[in-house]
Parts: structure tokens; C-alpha cells; sequence
């Protein structure tokens, strides 16, 4: 039964927190640092979207989810290059809206 879980072709997603000067927090320790700006956001939520990216992003692709401290918002990038540079996520605007 345990293998009823695993997924058929792990993909990459990535999750990325954003802060309000638009610098991208790149590590563990770093986000323990600001963990409180974020407590907005819902694990459960985040736990339902990465399942979901899992399942829909190609095995060459990889897709992000961007949490931005400004306007608390989430956007999900699905099925990016697996080249896509992170920091143009920066401004969300630039980059289609997926979801």
C-alpha cells in the first residue's frame, strides 16, 4: 500500500518566499529569520498545492510556487524550463500567471 503514494514520475517543485523588497529567501536559516511575515499562509493550503504541481508538472519541467510577503499573495509558475532563472519570478508580472 505504501507505494499507492509515491508518485508516478517525481517532479520538481519548488517553493519560494518573497519579501516586500523583492529579496528571495534562499535558505532555511534565512526564512527562520522572517518565518512570522509568513504566517499568513495556510500549510494545509501549500501542502494541497504542492500534491497538485507534483502530479500535473512534466518530468523535464519543474514548477515554483511564489509566496510574496507584498499583498500576500501565492502564484504558481506550472511546467517552467528546468533553466527558468528563480529571480525573474521577482516581479510577477513579467511572467504569465499560471493558477
Amino acid at each position: 500500500m505504501e507505494d499507492s503514494f509515491a508518485p508516478s514520475s517525481p517532479s520538481k517543485v519548488t517553493t519560494v518566499h518573497i519579501l516586500d523588497d523583492g529579496q528571495i529567501v534562499g535558505s532555511l536559516q534565512e526564512f527562520q529569520l522572517v518565518e512570522d511575515r509568513f504566517a499568513w499562509v495556510s500549510r494545509a493550503d501549500m501542502i494541497t498545492r504542492l500534491l497538485t504541481l507534483r502530479r500535473i508538472t512534466d518530468p523535464e519541467k519543474k514548477s515554483v510556487i511564489a509566496i510574496y510577503e507584498q499583498g500576500k499573495v501565492i502564484k504558481e509558475f506550472v511546467n517552467l524550463d528546468e533553466h527558468f532563472p528563480i529571480a525573474a519570478i521577482l516581479n510577477a508580472g513579467e511572467v504569465p500567471e499560471s493558477k
